[in-house]
């Protein structure tokens, strides 16, 4: 016996045009049925309501039939709700399996207790025997019910159930690291002893068994375990674990992880496009425009970085928050030098007000004084305080304005420079050593980008300012 609802019926048209595109089709679809029969036509379905199942997903083909019985195992509430779908004759239930990309079909008879299941696909249908297990089967609906996301898991608890009933499958320990890793991000030692689990050779000093894991398990459990590499500081393994998110409904949290490995790697068109697709799912996160503006910076996009700016103020990103962190970014990374010139010339004279806040040009100093070893410390000293009379001039001969407009603008000029200078991190390691007068044009340009937005002036000095040159000899000292 054939279903009640017919295989051509648009409902499981729409259901395989959703699996043709790239949206992710409902987990769980519910209808309502009623059998009417018409004299001389036979047998006809009515549809009496259709919902998505939010929260719920069988782990099991079993489980599925026992979830219809059950009448969806909802409160009385939502069952009120969902009447128009309850009170008919047949429960039909729709279950995305993401692994094989097909859809379990299954009509539950009220007035007769049977069951029935299909297993549909665009180029056709076939019925799925109820009455034997399908190892094959149960592992599509597991997979399907971690792939569903944190809803259908019922929490730690839930997670903890599966586990004691199915036992430490990868995928299951994946979906308990995946939640730890949400509610205690802090603690990665303790989601490793989880992972240990499924992966008892992982080890926080050996980045190459992680990266081995790549290929060898599901591309969701990779993403998780990417994810953990990440926060243990192994960042070239986590890099080669999230590159999995590609291949599967990954978390967006796993693709804002990417960009941060890519990122730290000096790996900048992938940190890009990772942070591009993770704005593209969740453009209310101010951090996700950050990074994409800070990455659109670093690789001298300028132009595309003020939609970048634009739409992380829309998403409500706090400018003091943002010159925080800048600075604490910009003082520690080993950023290649016009990297540094464009954040600090083109970002810090559009945010000038928050960075003036947190970071005076005196206190900027201080704190580099206070990380340099003591002869370096005093060269920078004594050059910021020979250097602040002509700073000041310069400042005076770039427009009119009161003494405290000048003092401002004085503040503006020396923070710009003193952030485009490597004082505390590292030079990158492609730009070893550079010299004064390489350090002090790139600080140049840095001032310039920020005369240009700042005072509408396309300046370029024609020589490099004394006391930039001065600081630049102790930067470099």
């Amino acid at each position: 016996m054939g279903p009640v609802l017919e295989l051509s019926h648009d409902w499981h048209r729409a259901r395989a045009l959703q699996r043709a595109g790239k949206g992710k089709p409902p987990p769980l679809v519910a209808a309502g049925l009623d059998v009417e029969f018409h004299p001389g036509i036979g047998r006809r379905a009515k549809v009496g309501g259709m919902a998505i199942v939010f929260g719920a997903f069988p782990p099991s083909l079993g489980d599925l039939v026992t979830f219809a019985r059950a009448r969806l195992f909802l409160q009385p509430e939502q069952a009120r709700a969902l009447d128009p779908v309850l009170r008919t004759r047949i429960l039909a239930l729709w279950s995305w399996l993401p692994g094989p990309r097909l859809d379990c079909y299954l009509e539950l008879d009220r007035a007769t207790d049977e069951a029935h299941a299909w297993l549909l696909a665009p180029d056709g249908a076939r019925e799925v025997p109820l009455d034997r297990e399908d190892p094959e089967l149960d592992s599509w609906f597991l997979e399907g019910l971690v792939v569903a996301g944190p809803t259908s898991w019922g929490g730690e608890a839930g997670l903890a159930k599966l586990s004691e009933r199915l036992g430490d499958r990868p995928l299951l320990v994946a979906a308990r690291m995946a939640d730890r890793l949400d509610r205690r991000s802090r603690d990665p030692r303790g989601t490793l002893e989880l992972a240990h689990l499924a992966w008892p050779r992982l080890s926080e000093r050996d980045e190459t068994g992680w990266a081995d894991l790549a290929d060898q398990v599901h591309p969701w459990a990779a993403v998780q375990l990417g994810r953990l590499a990440l926060r243990l500081g192994l960042t070239r393994a986590a890099r080669v674990l999230l590159m999995r998110a590609d291949h599967v409904d990954a978390p967006p949290i796993a693709w804002f992880d990417l960009g941060q490995a890519c990122e730290a790697l000096d790996d900048l068109p992938a940190a890009l496009s990772a942070f591009v697709h993770y704005v593209g799912v969740r453009g209310s996160d101010p951090d996700g425009w950050r990074r994409l503006l800070i990455c659109r910076l670093r690789q001298g996009d300028l132009q595309v970085a003020d939609e970048a700016l634009r739409r992380w103020r829309e998403a409500g990103g706090k400018e003091d928050d943002l010159a925080e962190r800048l600075i604490a970014q910009i003082m520690a990374s080993r950023m290649r030098l016009h990297e540094r010139a464009a954040i600090a010339g083109w970002l810090c004279s559009r945010i000038e007000g928050a960075m003036a806040e947190a970071c005076p040009a005196a206190k900027l100093v201080d704190t580099c004084c206070a990380g340099l070893p003591d002869a370096r410390a005093e060269a920078l000293r004594n050059a910021w305080t020979a250097a602040q009379p002509a700073i000041r001039e310069d400042a005076a001969r770039l427009g009119e304005g009161e003494p405290a407009v000048i003092d401002a603008r004085a503040d503006a000029l020396a923070r710009t420079a003193l952030l485009a200078l490597p004082l505390l991190a590292r030079p990158h390691p492609a730009e070893e050593a550079p010299g004064a007068d390489e350090l002090a044009g790139n600080a140049q340009r840095a001032l310039s980008l920020w005369c240009e937005h700042r005072l509408k002036l396309g300046l370029r000095w024609l020589a490099v300012p004394g006391w930039l040159r001065g600081l630049a000899d102790a930067a470099r000292y």
